[in-house]
């Protein structure tokens, strides 16, 4: 930055995104990826060169991403499992990238008017750099902290971006050069989702540094990123191994190539819909059921997306061809052509994309903004927009206070079976087994299979919760459908042993050691009921078998026992 001014207000802006997000520092971790990047991560807990080499060689959620995890690894250091260092990492890395879109944009926006000093060059930076900062859309990146990568990644990638920038501006070339290759390199290793950032430098290229005039000059830039392109070539097949190693990636068989065109028309349009009607923000994008592919949405997404590329070619505008080109160049890794799970879309996959539109439009104003009264009306017309997102901001950040919260909202908008299953499993997690079993009563209502195993779990609920009689009707039921079911059998023996009714507990067990035969665990069990139900003998002869077949507690038994 040129002036002290635009320093000052880079700040300030960085400041309000960072303010707007301080309440993600009281959540705390979902059972969503958190456990497996974090506080059940086996990787986290090694040291020196042994935690280096893991880091660098490790799989983690289907990612290859080294840098990520060695972040994570000194966060472990200095925070243990305490979520609110997490979260501040999280924070002050999107102050950091809100920074850089200032930065950034006060470039773009000062070719595009005439010099970086101006004052509606500063004030239009500001506001991109504020609606990227304070959007809602962000929520997941920044309050989520399995999603260190996705703010990680984004430094990296503006940094390499703007380093490239002063490459292009000469002096000391070489240095900047390697800034901009070293950068990416980091980006790469915090997400794959980087690869895109060759083509983005095409775009720069194109406008606004204006250095693609003839095809010696296009010649040029090309040659020029083929080690960006090379590297970008290296993380998409490091990329394919990680996620085709944990077959992450769906088969043609599970989505045809024509529902992933569907999948990624869509998404084009969806992610401009929420970044400016940004409600409805869930976890998980359902993807669209059977018969509900080629629909009106899909047709109205499709024409979008050609009315936007027509008008980039007749209007003949670099700005907004740039924007547009940048916003699906940005999203084309996640834009679903690449099926890597059963999600339609994810707030975090526009947390770069984003600023294709959100500089253009800014820019548009800063050009609009020409004297100091337009800049004045210009300023208070964003001021609002600056606030509303903020606000939905806010509202946003406690979706990710913890698992409940997260599928709740969820359920709100999408009221599948996943969804209900999902917080279930986080109120059964949390002890609120009353709330557990009447998720569970919802799932029941609406599933067309495996009522068994979803009844043996309402029953399971039920009996946690205290009412004993309505797990045994439960278990009752799950009987009269599959009369097999030995988790069924299993939950009616815990029953009657809590109720003091041995015997009833023991025929319970010998149907799952008919439906089991010879385990251990099982013979333990039948074993200590026969034993409280006064067949002593018969008892430790299933309990001396418990032991030599094993039994971490049957050892202890016996031995209280006096045997």
């Amino acid at each position: 930055m040129k002036s002290k001014r635009a320093l000052l207000l880079g700040l300030f802006v960085a400041i309000a995104a960072a303010a707007v997000y301080l309440p993600a520092l009281g959540n705390g971790f979902v059972e969503w990826d958190d456990h497996v990047y974090v506080y059940e991560s086996e990787g986290l807990k090694l040291s020196g060169i042994e935690f280096v080499k893991w880091a660098f060689t490790a799989v983690v959620s289907s990612n290859w991403h080294p840098l990520t995890m060695l972040v994570y690894g000194a966060e472990y250091r200095l925070f243990g499992l305490d979520p609110f260092g997490y979260h501040l990492i999280n924070l002050i890395l999107h102050a950091a990238n809100t920074f850089l879109v200032f930065a950034l944009a006060l470039k773009i926006i000062g070719l595009a008017t005439g010099g970086e000093g101006k004052d509606r060059a500063l004030a239009g930076a500001a506001m991109g750099a504020l609606a990227f900062g304070l959007h809602p859309q962000h929520v997941e990146s920044v309050a989520w902290v399995s999603e260190l990568k996705d703010v990680l990644c984004g430094l990296f990638f503006l940094l390499s971006i703007i380093a490239y920038w002063r490459y292009t501006e000469g002096g000391r070339k070489a240095l900047f050069y390697m800034l901009s290759i070293i950068s990416f390199i980091l980006a790469l290793m915090s997400k794959p989702m980087a690869v895109s950032l060759p083509a983005a430098l095409l775009i720069f290229d194109y406008y606004p540094l204006g250095r693609l005039g003839s095809f010696d000059s296009v010649k040029k830039a090309v040659i020029e990123k083929l080690p960006f392109f090379t590297l970008a070539a290296l993380g998409a097949v490091a990329t394919v191994w990680a996620q085709s190693g944990d077959e992450a990636i769906a088969s043609l068989a599970h989505s045809p190539l024509s529902e992933r065109v569907d999948v990624a028309v869509r998404g084009f349009a969806f992610y401009l819909k929420k970044l400016f009607v940004p409600v409805d923000l869930v976890p998980f994008y359902v993807r669209p059921l059977e018969g509900e592919f080629f629909n009106h949405v899909f047709w109205v997404s499709l024409a979008a997306f050609i009315a936007i590329s027509a008008a980039c070619i007749v209007l003949r505008k670099k700005a907004l061809t740039a924007a547009w080109l940048y916003y699906a160049v940005t999203l084309l890794p996640v834009i679903g052509i690449v099926q890597v799970s059963d999600m339609a879309a994810a707030d975090r996959y526009s947390y770069l994309p984003a600023l294709g539109p959100v500089v253009f439009l800014s820019g548009i104003a800063a050009f609009i903004a020409a004297d100091r009264r337009r800049m004045i009306t210009m300023i208070a017309m964003f001021a609002p927009i600056a606030a509303m997102l903020g606000f939905l901001t806010v509202k946003q950040i406690p979706v990710w206070k913890d698992t409940v919260s997260l599928w709740t909202q969820e359920i709100k908008v999408y009221p599948t079976i996943q969804a209900y299953m999902k917080r279930a499993k986080a109120y059964e997690l949390s002890g609120r087994f009353e709330e557990a079993a009447a998720d569970y009563t919802v799932i029941i209502r609406n599933a067309d299979k495996d009522i068994p195993v979803l009844l043996v779990r309402r029953a399971a609920a039920y009996l946690n919760a205290g009412y004993p009689d309505m797990a045994l009707g439960d278990y009752a039921l799950a009987l009269k459908l599959e009369t097999r079911n030995a988790a069924a059998y299993l939950g009616r023996a815990t029953v009657f042993m809590e109720k003091g009714d041995y015997i009833s507990a023991a025929n319970e067990l010998e149907r799952v050691l008919e439906l089991a035969p010879g385990n251990p665990a099982v013979m333990f069990n039948l074993g200590v009921a026969y034993d409280k139900a006064g067949q002593k003998e018969k008892g430790m002869g299933l309990i001396r078998e418990a032991n030599r077949l094993g039994h971490p507690e049957a050892a202890g038994y016996l031995a209280a026992s006096g045997e």
